[in-house]
């Protein structure tokens, strides 16, 4: 009897701490799988921020290293939403430095401020300044390819553009890709609630749009979010009113 009881004893001591081996077990996030990231304030609200590229970045790096702290019970500040390439879904509760998912253990991460800023519209999302028309197009173009062969979300970006953001030195270029159907990533404002996840934009439909803010003399508008195509009717206006410019 006393064998068994020790027996019994054994398992279950084991038991224990190979649940809380389990418990404590932290997935790490492979970056090249990851399609999107957003930023919520609750998890069923209907406003979030999608992160972009050096923003995922930064939040890959900090749960990657992030270091164990225990169970702890806390009230989420804010979730983090992951979504893969394979359509999986992963959640993230975060309050200041501490970060957990599926249960109460408890990781911190090194710099929450990194994270926390996020959440703050002065964080610094790409601007129309850092760009002019001809780098905007090339950059929206590295965007990286689901496995639908679907391009995702290329430029997050406050829709603030100077009035004399396209100039005539960029006109040549703008010109020579209004037929381009080479597909690109779509323009996404932080302050857009949606995403489209399986639309694209193309060059000639940027092209096309820039030329047209030029002509008019006003500024640039992708509202909350672009994905234009090229645009048959309105190429044809533009080209007639460029060679008679020049």
């Amino acid at each position: 009897m006393k064998i068994l009881t020790i027996i019994l004893t054994i398992i279950f001591l084991t038991s224990c701490i190979d649940s809380k081996k389990s418990l404590q077990k932290q997935i790490k996030i492979n970056l090249e799988e990851v399609d999107y990231i957003h930023i919520k304030k609750t998890l069923y609200g209907v406003d979030f921020i999608n992160l972009n590229k050096k923003q995922t970045e930064l939040f890959v790096k900090e749960w990657n290293n992030a270091e164990p702290v225990g169970l702890v019970k806390m009230a989420p500040k804010f979730w983090i939403i992951l979504k893969f390439n394979n359509d999986s879904i992963r959640k993230f509760r975060m309050r200041g430095n501490l970060i957990k998912e599926k249960n109460d253990w408890t990781y911190s991460v090194s710099d929450s401020s990194v994270i926390n800023s996020f959440l703050k519209s002065t964080y610094s999302f790409d601007r129309p300044e850092n760009y002019n028309p001809i780098s905007f197009i090339k950059e929206s173009s590295k965007t990286f390819k689901t496995k639908k062969d679907t391009l995702r979300v290329g430029l997050t970006m406050t829709d603030e553009f100077p009035i004399d953001w396209v100039k005539e030195e960029h006109i040549e270029y703008l010109i020579s890709l209004l037929e381009s159907k080479e597909v690109c990533g779509c323009f996404i404002n932080p302050l857009s609630s949606y995403l489209p996840f399986d639309d694209f934009a193309e060059k000639g439909g940027y092209a096309g749009i820039f030329l047209q803010a030029y002509k008019e003399n006003r500024k640039v508008e992708l509202g909350l979010y672009s994905c234009p195509k090229v645009d048959e009717k309105l190429n044809l206006e533009l080209k007639k009113w460029w060679k008679e410019k020049k």
